[in-house]
């Protein structure tokens, strides 16, 4: 079943390479370019000698002066960007919890990553995104009561992971719930999954998924969502993922079957920002995202 309509294109398709991606590659390509010791015998081709020349380690102390011509070259770097992390991004009153699998923070984020993932297919494809997960290890603190900063969202999200959509089949989809039901949660928006606890957590079972049907354009549309449509492993889903799980990191391995593989260039620390600010400007509050997605069947 085709979600996206097909191309003649690379199921992996990236939209333009980041400077900073080009920068390295040059940079790698330089310092790699240099000579080669000359360590080996019976080899074609010129041999190249390379001389080495040591150099005395330099102690760095704390009662070291400033060198004041390099304070003056970094300054405007430096001022431009402590400006840039001391934006307000927005108000919350309540805490947003980095805590494994039943975290708030989690939530908050995949409600993000759902509502940009659902613009972003419409407008190349004209379909909706079904649901978002992210991994647990994707967060490196929590947001605290008081004024986000665009500080506070590099504390959270360090990582330029960008935004990425899969069309994965059903088959692949169950193995996905199956895993989540595993890691007895994970961050997610757009379904509602039960499971059923084993004698360890690998023997957990999902027993019930229920997929949002409507369709999603705006932090309202977030915030009333219905998981009411059953989960079908007869078909395609739309999914939306960090980059470090595309490629199978933290053990979605099941991502990699995917049919379709889409790299948006929209980096995730960019959405929590952008979509905090826009929850903030319109309810003049943050949700606090205090209901499971994921629970278990009482025992």
């Amino acid at each position: 079943m085709f979600l996206i309509p097909p191309t003649n294109q690379n199921p992996v398709t990236r939209k333009g390479l980041p400077i900073w991606i080009f920068t390295l590659i040059v940079l790698i390509f330089n310092a790699c370019g240099g000579q080669r010791p000359n360590n080996s015998k019976g080899t074609s081709g010129p041999q190249i000698q390379t001389q080495y020349h040591p150099l005395n380690n330099l102690r760095v102390l704390d009662s070291l002066p400033d060198d004041s011509q390099s304070l003056k070259l970094i300054s405007p770097f430096k001022d431009s960007l402590n400006h840039q992390l001391s934006e307000s991004i927005a108000f919350i009153d309540s805490p947003f919890y980095n805590t494994y699998s039943t975290g708030n923070l989690g939530r908050l984020a995949a409600d993000y990553m759902l509502l940009a993932a659902n613009d972003f297919a419409i407008k190349e494809f004209g379909i909706a995104c079904h649901f978002a997960i992210s991994n647990n290890g994707g967060f490196r603190t929590g947001l605290y009561p008081g004024t986000v900063t665009m500080r506070h969202i590099f504390e959270v999200m360090p990582f330029d992971n960008e935004l990425v959509l899969v069309q994965l089949p059903g088959r692949y989809v169950d193995s996905l719930f199956r895993y989540i039901a595993q890691l007895q949660g994970t961050p997610a928006s757009g379904f509602l999954l039960e499971y059923s606890q084993g004698q360890t957590r690998f023997q957990n079972q999902y027993t019930s998924v229920k997929i949002n049907d409507q369709q999603i354009q705006n932090i309202q549309d977030v915030l009333n969502m219905q998981c009411t449509q059953p989960f079908n492993s007869r078909r395609d889903y739309l999914i939306a993922v960090n980059s470090y799980m595309a490629v199978g990191g933290d053990g979605f391995t099941m991502l990699k079957h995917a049919t379709k593989t889409i790299y948006t260039g929209i980096n995730l620390r960019n959405i929590l920002a952008q979509q905090l600010k826009t929850e903030y400007n319109s309810n003049r509050t943050i949700s606090p995202r205090n209901t499971l997605r994921i629970f278990h069947e009482p025992r």
